[in-house]
């Protein structure tokens, strides 16, 4: 069934955002298919019809992370050595950075594309803790914000607008884009993925992330939206959400075993978030060069958001560290440590003065 808005059009100039690479579409198809019935032979001859995704694949498989000890040269080759697993990550990593840039143009669009990290790495996390959908949760999570990306790209400086004034009016962020553009990330996330022929799961991810799941089922899709939620709630939020959840309330719709588990945890796949966060920051420019060229719409689209990250975009990253760790110590310790006896004034000032005595250490 297609998808638009309420009023049943698609903007202009969203529209003539470029399509997702051809050859990351079928590539995706594929690797979407049951493990047994995988072809290397068609995956590799996809794969070598592309000069960006051959170079990005024989990097990654002549990377210092390989074990490999001669030099990989061919795509069959490198296929064994990274996995197919990995090869799938590779292969949305480098469609997605053609986007990317358009989200590295100030702090306020950096945001979006910090979340989206966060939740292909949270995503991943919380896959393999439930034991299901480990081959495609990083690629779901990576994508899940396809339509924000092409928003993006389409509407630069109205979307950072749109991103400050729903803070700053503390707003909900998708009633302020149905207002400003007619239509929200997530309707124009599930328009493009059909346009794209994206698989049927990227689809429904796309278009429906923010929807709460019903029954019991750990589906694709709740991986993804409890995903999004976590990124939410360690601090990687595009504007801060409404209502403050905590870690225990995000995972309440999983599984104890796997709730446990992700809060045991949470401190690594903060360390994982922030790690692959810096990997882009340290490859996106040669990744966007490399990538195919994603060019704004002819329709009057500022294109000024092709430049360079401005220098103050790292230092505001930097400054929210503390707050991301604190908010996730606090999470996890009221998960596991007993909640504190209610107190009263003369009693929090003594403990507050005690406090400002104490030396912190990590």
């Amino acid at each position: 069934m297609s998808v638009a808005n309420a009023s049943g059009v698609i903007p202009s100039r969203l529209k003539a955002v470029p399509p997702f690479p051809p050859v990351a579409a079928r590539l995706l198809t594929l690797f979407a298919e049951p493990a047994d019935g995988l072809q290397i032979k068609s995956i590799a001859a996809l794969i070598e019809s592309d000069p960006t995704f051959s170079a990005r694949i024989l990097q990654q498989a002549n990377s210092a992370e390989s074990t490999v000890l001669t030099q990989v040269k061919n795509i069959r080759h490198a296929l064994v050595v990274l996995g197919l697993e990995r090869a799938r990550q590779t292969t949305v990593t480098v469609a997605m950075s053609a986007y990317s840039k358009a989200a590295l143009r100030t702090a306020e669009l950096r945001q979006c594309w910090r979340h989206t990290i966060a939740t292909a790495v949270l995503a991943d996390g919380i896959s393999r803790k439930t034991g299901v959908f480990m081959e495609l949760a990083y690629a779901a999570g990576l994508m899940h914000d396809i339509g924000r990306l092409g928003l993006l790209v389409a509407y630069p400086r109205e979307y950072e607008a749109t991103i400050r004034d729903a803070a700053s009016r503390c707003l909900d962020l998708i009633d302020f884009e149905r207002e400003t553009f007619g239509l929200d990330h997530e309707e124009a996330g599930r328009w493009l993925a059909e346009k794209w022929r994206l698989p049927d799961e990227m689809q429904v991810i796309a278009g429906r992330h923010h929807d709460p799941c019903e029954g019991a089922e750990i589906s694709l899709l709740r991986i993804v939206h409890t995903a999004c939620n976590l990124a939410d709630s360690l601090g990687y939020f595009v504007t801060k959400p409404l209502v403050d959840r905590t870690l225990e309330q995000v995972l309440a719709e999983l599984p104890e075993q796997a709730r446990r588990a992700i809060a045991a945890e949470a401190c690594d796949l903060v360390a994982r978030v922030e790690a692959k966060i810096a990997e882009f920051d340290s490859t996106d420019s040669r990744e966007v060069q490399a990538a195919p060229e994603i060019a704004a719409p002819v329709e009057t689209v500022d294109a000024s958001f092709l430049i360079d990250l401005p220098a103050g975009v790292a230092t505001a990253d930097a400054e929210r560290k503390p707050t991301l760790w604190s908010r996730l110590l606090n999470a996890v310790r009221s998960l596991f440590l007993p909640r504190a006896p209610a107190t009263t004034a003369p009693q929090a000032a003594a403990g507050a003065k005690e406090r400002e005595d104490v030396p912190i250490t990590d």
